[in-house]
């Protein structure tokens, strides 16, 4: 409506201004008709495109004719003084004004471009070729009118040839396909951009969902770091505190050697947590870099060291050729045999466990076997381990989870040495 309103204060002051100069038009009740269809067009379109389109198209070009054949005067309306009779034509290319606007508006308001099409080229051609039709029509057949009052006007048929602009004709109508065209071109614009919209919308949902995903994920990463290195290394100094306090009274010196072990033991705990929280706290987001510390072959052969010391004889049989143990899948194999170990220090009641880990081209083959008393596990044992305060549970599941994070597999079943067999295989590296 405001738009509306400031064409037209602009319109009409445009033609007042004009009217009492020498750019004053022949017929200037043509323009007011013209601006006041405009001014009506630009108020209504948005809110009944339809209805306005309609009452554009049909009525414009009758009250256009109206006043430009003089008819308007005639029967006593008068608009800036006498009008005078010039044709029954489109007196300006400006006129053309309330058409176009009207097909483009209803166009990208949701009329359809047929309609919009039928309606508004309709109107243009009843404009520029039926009126002067008609009015050569009722000249001709009507003796009886005053024909001095209409003598630039066509009395025949034949007259129209010279009397109608054809050229103009078919540049206003093309002018107003297009306009038409680039409404409806607008209206789909708009919906492509709301659909847009709607999509980014459910985009940052969506990676707002998955920003959630991944950090839990993280999350339960950094945990079961933590919890790697904080329960094979911690497990070890208990059971040897325990065992030392035993023979404390009894044995001093195995109660002194307990606490130089347990001594040197807490130190490489300490080192390998602030370790994994150094690469944690370090490593970049989205920068493809470390995500764990670096472990090596010989870092393997110190649990088994750690079992011996509390107790449990462990024998291992690693790769043979020196590696440095960079890639994920290294991590998850050396990660699944902490904690199997650490699952026969604590859980088994184990005196003897054997480690196997074959390296080739079809992949890791990890194999845990411990002598445990405990006999040998539940046929189901994985799909029913939940976490407990002993912490089997966790341990079970978190080997499965590393296992299939890597694109591998975890069984766990009764071993030859009369306890249970950890096996885990893991793809080949890239």
């Amino acid at each position: 409506m405001l738009l509306a309103a400031l064409i037209a204060i602009g319109w009409f002051s445009a033609l007042a201004l004009i009217n009492n100069s020498g750019l004053r038009p022949a017929n200037p009740s043509v323009s007011f008709v013209t601006g006041v269809f405009l001014v009506l067009t630009v108020a209504l379109v948005r809110t009944i495109p339809r209805i306005t389109l309609v009452f554009v198209s049909l009525l414009y070009p009758f009250v256009y004719a109206a006043a430009g054949t003089g008819l308007a005067e005639q029967i006593g309306i008068g608009i800036f003084g006498q009008p005078a009779i010039s044709n029954a034509a489109l007196q300006s290319e400006l006129h053309l004004v309330p058409l176009l606007v009207v097909g483009y508006l209803a166009a990208a308001s949701g009329v359809r471009r047929f309609t919009c099409l039928f309606f508004t080229m309709g109107s243009l051609a009843g404009l520029m070729i039926a009126l002067p039709t008609v009015v050569a029509l009722v000249l001709s057949h009507t003796p009886g009118i005053v024909t001095d009052r209409y003598e630039r006007l066509p009395r025949t048929l034949a007259s129209l040839y010279s009397y109608v602009d054809l050229s103009l004709f078919v540049f206003a109508e093309a002018l107003t396909c297009g306009m038409v065209l680039l409404g409806a071109n607008a209206l789909r614009r708009r919906k492509s951009l709301r659909v847009l919209e709607h999509r980014n919308a459910e985009l940052v949902r969506l990676r707002a969902i998955e920003a959630e995903r991944v950090a839990a994920a993280e999350r339960t990463r950094i945990a079961r770091d933590l919890h790697d290195v904080v329960s094979h290394h911690m497990s070890a100094v208990v059971i040897r505190a325990q065992a030392a306090d035993r023979v404390a009274d009894d044995k001093p010196e195995e109660l002194r050697e307990a606490v130089r072990w347990i001594i040197a033991s807490g130190k490489e705990a300490l080192t390998a947590m602030r370790e994994t929280v150094r690469v944690l706290n370090t490593a970049s987001p989205g920068g493809g870099g470390e995500t764990a510390p670096v472990p090596e072959l010989a870092d393997v052969a110190r649990m088994g060291e750690r079992l011996k010391a509390v107790g449990v004889e462990v024998t291992m049989d690693l790769p043979t050729r020196r590696r440095q143990l960079t890639s994920a899948t290294d991590l998850t194999a050396v990660r699944i045999i902490q904690e199997a170990l650490t699952n026969v220090m604590v859980h088994a009641k184990a005196t003897a466990a054997h480690v196997s880990w074959q390296s080739g081209p079809q992949g890791e083959l990890l194999i845990i076997d411990d002598n445990g008393g405990g006999g040998p596990p539940p046929v189901n044992v994985l799909e029913t381990a939940r976490r407990n305060e002993s912490g089997r549970g966790n341990g079970l599941i978190g080997m499965r989870e590393r296992a299939l994070a890597s694109g591998g597999t975890l069984a766990v079943a009764a071993g030859p040495l009369g306890g249970w067999r950890v096996q885990a295989w893991l793809p080949p590296q890239r």
